[in-house]
């Protein structure tokens, strides 16, 4: 299935880079049918937007699990909302995220559901502001890339492929291609400072956030763009 917002066959609204609209519109559906609240993501002062954050992963060690369980409770406590969708392979882990589950789906701002699901996989992706990925280790990583065509700024931990892709929005040096929010630690504080950063920026600087998420929905990481840089280099050493 291609991942492309202008033609998903799974979304209510479609949408590009230049018409975001579709997006408020999957944004309001996942959370109505998620039981979240939907009021939050109405415009109007800018101190209560309410960023919609998601996680789609394996829940195994590689994935940061620990960075996970931190993330429900610290975006429950800025005043956002996050959906974890993902299955454990290990009964351990499942057991622990079903009691994590229990806790806190009933509220109004955290949804842990333990599946796996091509659908919902869309939706979430298309209605997400953040989509997180705390992997402690990455060779390539999709998760961000998709999330980046959808219109989901990437918080991410730097490490393999997630390192070669997102750089950070308070890095000086990348300032052009600065796309999302980056942190180095593998502990929990170094998690809250990226996600403390992202709700800012979400919250205080909405034609800044608006700018970024254009932005990276216009970055191409497909095999064409990335094959023909290839190709240059290969071309650039036969000259030399």
């Amino acid at each position: 299935m291609m991942w492309n917002p202008a033609t998903d066959v799974f979304l209510p609204s479609n949408f590009n880079a230049r018409e975001l609209e579709g997006k408020q519109v999957c944004k309001q559906y996942v959370q109505r049918g998620l039981g979240l609240d939907p009021e939050c993501c109405q415009i109007g002062n800018n101190s209560n937007r309410v960023p919609l954050v998601v996680c789609i992963s394996r829940l195994v060690a590689q994935k940061g699990l620990h960075l996970i369980r931190h993330a429900i409770k610290l975006v429950e406590e800025l005043g956002g909302q996050i959906v974890v969708l993902g299955k454990a392979p290990d009964d351990r882990v499942e057991r622990e995220f079903e009691g994590l589950a229990n806790l806190h789906n009933k509220g109004a701002s955290v949804r842990i559901l333990l599946m796996y699901s091509e659908e919902l996989s869309h939706l979430l992706y298309a209605a997400a502001d953040m989509v997180l990925v705390p992997s402690i280790y990455e060779p390539c990583g999709l998760s961000q890339m998709i999330g980046m065509c959808y219109g989901a700024v990437p918080v991410v931990r730097k490490t393999g492929g997630l390192a070669d892709t997102i750089f950070d929005m308070d890095d000086q040096s990348h300032r052009e291609v600065a796309n999302g929010f980056v942190f180095e630690g593998i502990d929990e504080g170094s998690l809250s400072w990226a996600l403390e950063r992202a709700f800012h920026y979400y919250k205080e600087k909405p034609e800044e956030w608006n700018d970024v998420v254009q932005k990276v929905m216009e970055i191409d990481n497909s095999w064409n763009n990335t094959a023909g840089k290839y190709i240059e280099v290969y071309k650039s050493i036969r000259l030399r």
